[in-house]
């Protein structure tokens, strides 16, 4: 496998898409035709408009996948919130890509992942597949704003195929506010959809989550709940709960994209290991029933969890990037994708130094580096992939030497 990467800021949505195509090709060094393009872009850019300028620079028979993204970054470029567009182009020599794509993520998660899973079963996917999730987390038909959760569509996945491949993921929004985007299918754009890529071949993806967050507090007790809304934490109700805990310095509306849950998936005495917990951020209060909202549903009646801080030193990422290299056993790395949850971004994070500088200086020349940032990231955490708030997961390919 041989991956170029290209990175544009151009508003006008034709001559970005052109000018990625030819910054990824130039890294590449590579003119003939590739076999798969993976496209991301801000909401800002027309889907229609970008797919069809990249589509007559590498060839319209070259499928495309992706979608939005609140940001992008290559190895040597990064932003967020503007005019972004990022893609890789790939050339596959001994490895292969299959894309499976299923919509309708406006009425059930449950529905479109029993469907997906069924399409998955087809491809003959077992749980050694190597395989990439994309799906659209916004969701704006009914007037207001929905939140589509990864938690029920694993679930859904698992339920058919009897197991969830070891896969990594994306919940895909363009922007900060929410707008709806559109994704690159294969052959189409589409929206509301669940998405699939299914490597084979001689490629393997390993990857590594970081999200920099430590426990600050014992564990407390999920007593009470309703779908992604907590109600009582050790009997209490959760507002009343949290204010007595935190205190006068962080009242109830500084807690959406602010308070972070852990749920640590290991072993609850052990050493503190950040690869067991899922980390679960808050997006909301709900006043009239003293509830907390938040971004995934799994935080369900019985669940132990504790407050997390967030480390403002992002030392910890480079050791960690460097053990993943560490571990190909002989296999040579070809290309890194970065799924970055949004709130890390140090504009909106209100943090000094940007993860991206961090990954961007780890990864070095060594590899075509391509990230996004995300509404909602997928990973494994103790052998079972989790939709994830507040994380970094960087994802690296390799193939035999």
């Amino acid at each position: 496998m041989r991956v170029g990467v290209g990175y544009s800021e151009n508003p006008e949505t034709a001559s970005a898409g052109r000018q990625a195509v030819l910054d990824a090709r130039r890294r590449a060094g590579r003119e003939e035709p590739c076999d798969m393009v993976m496209l991301f872009a801000t909401a800002r850019h027309n889907a229609a408009v970008l797919r069809k300028a990249v589509a007559e620079a590498v060839g319209r028979g070259v499928p495309i996948v992706g979608g939005g993204a609140i940001g992008a970054m290559v190895n040597d470029a990064y932003g967020y919130a503007g005019d972004q567009i990022a893609l890789a182009l790939f050339w596959f020599e001994s490895s292969h890509c299959h894309i499976v794509a299923e919509g309708g993520l406006t009425g059930d998660e449950n529905e479109v992942g029993r469907r997906l899973g069924r399409a998955l079963a087809a491809r003959g996917v077992t749980k050694d597949s190597q395989v990439l999730l994309f799906y659209d987390a916004i969701d704006r038909t009914r007037g207001d704003m929905r939140l589509v959760m990864a938690t029920y569509l694993l679930e859904a996945v698992e339920e058919t195929l009897g197991f969830l491949p070891d896969l990594n993921g994306a919940g895909l929004q363009g922007d900060y506010l929410c707008t709806p985007t559109r994704q690159f299918l294969g052959d189409r754009v589409g929206e509301h959809n669940a998405m699939a890529l299914v490597f084979g071949g001689d490629v393997r993806i390993d990857s590594v989550i970081m999200h920099g967050c430590r426990p600050a507090t014992p564990y407390y007790t999920v007593t009470k709940a309703d779908g992604h809304a907590i109600l009582e934490i050790n009997g209490e109700p959760a507002l009343r709960f949290m204010d007595g805990l935190l205190g006068p310095s962080i009242v109830p509306e500084q807690y959406p994209f602010f308070l972070i849950l852990g749920v640590n998936r290991g072993q609850k005495w052990s050493a503190f290991d950040e690869a067991s917990y899922a980390s679960r951020l808050c997006l909301a209060i709900d006043r009239e029933r003293s509830g907390i909202v938040m971004f995934e549903p799994d935080m369900t009646e019985g669940t132990e969890f504790q407050i997390m801080y967030r480390s403002l030193n992002l030392d910890y990422m480079v050791p960690k990037i460097e053990r993943l290299f560490a571990s190909l056993d002989g296999r040579r790395p070809v290309f890194a994708l970065y799924i970055d949850c949004a709130g890390r971004a140090a504009g909106f994070g209100g943090i000094d130094m940007e993860d991206a500088v961090v990954v961007q200086d780890a990864v070095a020349g060594r590899i075509p580096l391509l990230g996004i940032y995300t509404g909602v990231e997928i990973a494994s955490v103790q052998g079972r992939p989790r939709g994830l708030d507040w994380t970094g997961v960087l994802c690296l390919f390799s193939v035999p030497r």
